[in-house]
């Protein structure tokens, strides 16, 4: 089989030309953390965590230019009713897109819901004048792994934005 890299189509792009599509404001992902603990030691979604992220040494949480792209490209098929699945090689972001994704899912459904229209990019999409339905999103994963996406979603999400109810079963 010839794999391609499946985002040809977006090799042009820039983020500020994503971030347009997408309706967004300014160059982070929508309820994402503006910053990052660049310890790694703290969780943001705990008091000591959240004035790690205001603190002087918190890095700036920016996704780079392919994580852009797979996001993009996931909600473009998603909007489009056409499936995907994420297969780089470790360490690419595949967790900062699929986080994203849930992320941008619910910009893109709160903008239908108070602007009566999605941004233009996908108004002419198979989905177009539906609106997302507003439920929840299910991450399905290896019990050993839960708690790492845990802390991953926590790491990437702002606190309060999202409801995060760990399963193990």
């Amino acid at each position: 089989i010839d794999w391609a890299e499946g985002v040809e189509a977006y090799k042009k792009l820039t983020i500020d030309q994503m971030r347009v599509a997408f309706g967004l404001p300014t160059e982070h992902f929508p309820f994402f953390n503006k910053k990052t603990d660049s310890t790694g030691n703290e969780d943001p979604w705990t008091e000591s965590g959240r004035k790690a992220l205001a603190s002087p040494s918190a890095a700036d949480l920016k996704p780079f230019w392919h994580q852009w792209v797979g996001v993009l490209k996931i909600v473009d098929n998603m909007m489009d009713g056409k499936n995907l699945m994420l297969m780089d090689q470790v360490g690419v972001g595949k967790t900062l897109q699929a986080v994203g994704t849930l992320a941008m899912y619910e910009w893109l459904r709160v903008s239908k819901e108070t602007r009566g229209q999605y941004p233009a990019r996908f108004q002419q999409s198979a989905r177009g004048s539906d609106a997302l339905p507003r439920r929840m999103h299910v991450v399905v994963c290896t019990p050993n792994l839960v708690q790492q996406w845990t802390s991953e979603m926590h790491r990437y999400l702002e606190y309060g934005m999202f409801t995060i109810l760990p399963y193990l079963g």
